[in-house]
């Protein structure tokens, strides 16, 4: 069989020229240029297009990709009544690990595969999550504070910072240990400090291999010093942390989250660190995002923030490209993404990719 074409990709009949061509779409992209994605794309000979929609109403991103067959999504928004309207596409792929842009559901309802690039970025988000841990425990905001008024005055004093512990010996909660959180776990089982994982949904296979168990959620906050977040918005995480699970955390506790805004409360967060609930915040991702500029987030001494670039690095970067990519030759081939996020689309009758065993 040709890799290009199935028979249902036929205009009419069995007339080789009349193939219809497969139709990859892009809707919104942070790359530099995707001049690379064009010569492959056209090395496989499918038509290829991008566009800027990120912030585009529903009926604008239909008009754009309702001819795709193959769509990737940045940031775009796909509600519902957009996945609704592309009676073309078979399968949607997300730049990135986070979906919650896209309604899963509707995707599923209309025979469509989703996929995401589950491990995308892995290692850099890990990174980025040790950072702010170390940034927001050892007070790297106050630290810069002080060495301003040394400089300034010439005067030298710890006062501002104290009390500063050591990491060493004290007790890291991380909530959630797939892709990300299991990257955190195996480079911060060096720092000497005890860990406690928050997951269950890992199997005893895979808590066996990790060398660990599962922790409950309220008793990982009572017992951590640093707690990092590693899980996707779904309606379980939404707001867990809030002002409930917060007071549970010791009052010289720090929270970091590189995962999804929405997983915390932010009002509750800011009310947290002002009055002295926690002690500080590492944060990559909020809600909103951005940051309103007169947020207190941006005031407070004892958070550190990053601008969502946990993701980012050159080496992340073409990672995933090469894996949409790769996606991509798979749709071609009669097989499904990598990672399919609604397997269960698989025993639909309206399921629109013809996959081949």
């Amino acid at each position: 069989m040709n890799t290009l074409y199935r028979e249902t990709d036929y205009n009419e009949g069995n007339d080789p020229a009349m193939k219809k061509r497969i139709v990859f779409k892009i809707t919104d992209y942070i790359e530099r240029d995707l001049a690379w994605e064009e010569s492959e794309c056209s090395k496989l000979g499918i038509d290829f297009d991008y566009y800027r929609l990120k912030t585009a109403p529903p009926d604008e991103i239909v008009r754009h990709v309702h001819d795709a067959d193959i769509l990737l999504v940045n940031m775009a928004k796909f509600p519902a009544e957009v996945i609704d309207a592309l009676k073309n596409v078979r399968v949607i792929l997300r730049h990135g690990i986070g979906y919650d842009n896209v309604d899963v559901a509707a995707a599923t309802r209309n025979g469509i595969l989703f996929a995401n690039e589950a491990t995308a970025s892995s290692e850099d988000v890990a990174e980025q999550a040790i950072m702010l841990m170390f940034e927001a425990y050892r007070k790297k905001n106050i630290q810069n504070r002080m060495l301003r008024t040394w400089t300034e005055t010439g005067k030298w004093s710890s006062e501002p910072i104290a009390p500063l512990y050591r990491m060493a010996g004290k007790t890291l909660g991380i909530i959630g240990c797939g892709n990300i959180g299991s990257k955190v776990l195996r480079k911060m089982s060096a720092m000497g400090m005890h860990i406690l994982v928050c997951d269950p949904y890992l199997s005893q296979e895979r808590l066996n291999e990790l060398g660990i168990i599962h922790t409950p959620l309220g008793e990982l906050l009572e017992r951590s010093d640093i707690v990092t977040i590693h899980v996707p918005v779904t309606g379980e995480t939404r707001g867990m942390i809030d002002a409930r699970t917060l007071s549970l955390m010791k009052k010289t506790a720090v929270l970091v989250n590189t995962s999804r805004g929405p997983v915390i409360r932010t009002d509750d967060l800011i009310a947290a660190l002002k009055n002295g609930t926690i002690a500080g915040a590492g944060l990559d991702v909020c809600e909103p995002e951005p940051p309103p500029p007169d947020s207190d987030l941006f005031s407070l001494d004892t958070v550190v923030m990053s601008p969502h670039i946990a993701w980012y690095s050159e080496e992340g970067g073409w990672d995933i490209r090469y894996m949409i990519m790769d996606d991509v030759r798979a749709f071609l081939a009669g097989k499904p993404p990598r990672y399919v996020v609604n397997p269960e689309v698989y025993q639909s009758p309206l399921l629109r990719m013809n996959i081949q065993e």
